[in-house]
Parts: structure tokens; sequence; C-alpha cells
């Protein structure tokens, strides 16, 4: 499926917009929290990163869109989703992540970024390689995590993004598999579509 509507994907990208911007909003200015608390957050890191693309595409309109930024893209938001409803289904460490911030940026940007994903990116143009390109981010992530962890004990400790009950090795084969569902899925709508 592949709908070549400008307006309606214009429509669903300034939603991706307002949705994930209000997000990072109640986040930043959240009680107790500031843009070093914030930015120890893969989650916020993540959606700012999607926020960043969606501005390029309603403000450029690019006419060839690239395959690979949008996978990374829509992964990110698949992998917030996940982990989301991971730490949330029977958890209550979740309690705090609930409120109006995390719910739109673990739950509306999400969806959004996926349904933009589904009906206005076209497909067939992500490689086999691409859900190895996709993974940079979070292991860009807890290298620096790893790092900030080390420099001593007058720093407090940054958590890694990790899905919950699992450690960094297991994340990341999620991850990877979550990557390549998205390939097998594009493929194959690709595919349909000729």
């Amino acid at each position: 499926m592949y709908i070549k509507n400008n307006a309606a994907a214009l429509v669903f990208r300034v939603l991706f917009l307002a949705a994930c911007g209000g997000g990072l909003a109640v986040k930043l200015t959240g009680p107790g929290e500031s843009l070093g608390t914030v930015m120890e957050d893969f989650t916020v890191i993540a959606c700012l990163l999607g926020f960043i693309y969606f501005v390029y595409l309603v403000v450029g309109r690019p006419s060839n869109e690239r395959g690979s930024l949008r996978g990374a893209v829509t992964i990110y938001m698949a992998v917030i989703l996940i982990r989301w409803l991971l730490a949330s289904w029977g958890s209550s460490a979740a309690a705090a992540e609930t409120g109006a911030g995390y719910l739109l940026l673990c739950l509306a940007a999400p969806a959004i970024a996926f349904a933009d994903y589904i009906l206005f990116c076209p497909k067939g143009r992500f490689s086999v390689y691409s859900p190895a390109f996709w993974t940079i981010i979070p292991v860009l992530f807890n290298l620096a995590v790893l790092i900030v962890n080390r420099m001593g004990a007058a720093l407090r400790p940054v958590e890694y993004f990790t899905m919950p009950g699992a450690g960094f090795p297991e994340s990341l084969f999620l991850f990877l598999g979550t990557g390549y569902l998205l390939l097998l899925l594009d493929s194959l709508m690709g595919r349909r579509r000729r």
C-alpha cells in the first residue's frame, strides 16, 4: 500500500511532530527534569532524531525519500513502543513512565510514524544490510553510557538501553530481529505493489 497524496502525508507528519514535540516539551519541562537527565533517556534521543527527520520531510518535502533513514526512524519508533509495552505489562516500575510525556513519546508518536510508513512511504527500498545500519544508534548510545559510567563515582550512573529483563546482547538481537521483520514487511509490500 502506497498513497501518493502529499496533503494526507503532510497531515500525518504534522500530527507526528505535534505528538513528538509535545512529548519532548513535557519531558523537558517536567519536575526534576533537565537537559542532562533527559538526554540520558534513549526514548527521548530516538524521538528527537525522529522529530528532526519529520521536520525535514515537512519542510524539505523530498521527492525521492531515502529508505535507510526512513527505516531507521520507523524501527526506533517500533522498538520504543515494544520496550514500553514490555515494561508496562505487569511491571510496577513502569508506573513512573505513564505520564503525558511518555504516552506521547511511547504510544502516539510510534503509532503515527508506523502508520506514516505503511501509508506514505514507497516500499522495497531497504537493503539486506539496513537493519545492521539501524543498530548504530543504540550501540553508540550504550557505548556513551559505558564511558559516562566509567568516568567516576562522582557522576550518577546512567541506565543502558535494554529491554526489560534482558541484557544488551539480548536487546541488540531483539532490535536486529525487529529490523529484519520490518525489512521482510517492506519487501513483501514492495513486491505486491509491482
